[in-house]
């Protein structure tokens, strides 16, 4: 009996799609957390600092403000009114790692749109570099839903809302944390990442940034994964199609 390789062929199709993970790199900012968003105005709904945050697949290990527990740290650029920067900070990255994606947490106090209030940068051992620049109202917001800026025009940035010390969908929409995007280019192919610098300008009440999480990204994320048992019962399922259709020919007598 002849049986078609299609079936075969889409499976296996599946199979490389799901398993292309990407690999995760959660950048440690604990060292350099120099305020507790729990402070913030609304800010008794995030989720504490000295666990995982996952946002479409991306992990992010939120900080403690020097080990507190019940916090959760950020690093803050300017107070509102405070000293004049810009603020400059750099963060490890361990020994060894490739990246093709930074991934990011970061909203602002305060914000008025089109202001560039900072930039995170990604610097590879040979000396080449990625920026992504911080525009309120463009790929950054004001952190609590209230008079500030409150929307984005960056369709890829992704947001989380959070209610009572959770991540919340239902609706509520008042607390957030966003993720943006920063490709890496093609001249980071074969190198390992050196640092990443975050660098506040303290824009003050035009909005001054804070990053709440950084991770590094060896491959993109795919948009939706198909679990094994889902794609071993589709196989099942065209197999049994193949065979059914072949039943159904007709044999000459």
């Amino acid at each position: 009996m002849k049986m078609t390789i299609a079936p075969l062929i889409t499976v296996a199709a599946l199979v490389a799609a799901s398993s292309a993970q990407a690999q995760f790199t959660e950048v440690d900012i604990s060292s350099q957390a120099n305020d507790d968003i729990q402070t913030y105005t609304d800010g008794g709904n995030y989720q504490v600092g000295g666990t995982t945050l996952t946002v479409a697949g991306v992990p992010f290990g939120l900080a403690e403000v020097d080990g507190t527990s019940g916090t959760t740290g950020v690093v803050q650029s300017s107070a509102h009114g405070g000293a004049p920067g810009p603020f400059d900070f750099t963060f490890s990255v361990p020994a060894g790692t490739q990246a093709t994606a930074l991934y990011s947490l970061a909203n602002t106090a305060w914000g008025s749109a089109g202001y560039d209030v900072g930039s995170i940068v990604v610097t590879g051992t040979g000396g080449e570099t990625a920026t992504l620049t911080l525009t309120e109202g463009d790929n950054i917001r004001d952190h609590n839903n209230d008079g500030y800026v409150n929307t984005l025009t960056d369709p890829t940035v992704v947001p989380t809302y959070f209610q009572n010390g959770a991540p919340t969908t239902d609706g509520y929409i008042q607390t957030r944390l966003d993720m943006q995007t920063l490709d890496l280019p093609s001249t980071f192919d074969g190198d390992t990442i050196a640092t990443i610098d975050f660098e506040g300008y303290a824009q003050g009440g035009n909005g001054s940034a804070f990053v709440a999480g950084l991770t590094l990204s060896d491959a993109a994320v795919p948009d939706s994964p198909l679990p094994l048992p889902l794609i071993a019962g589709m196989f099942l399922a065209m197999l049994a199609t193949a065979g059914i259709r072949q039943n159904q020919v007709r044999r000459p007598v």
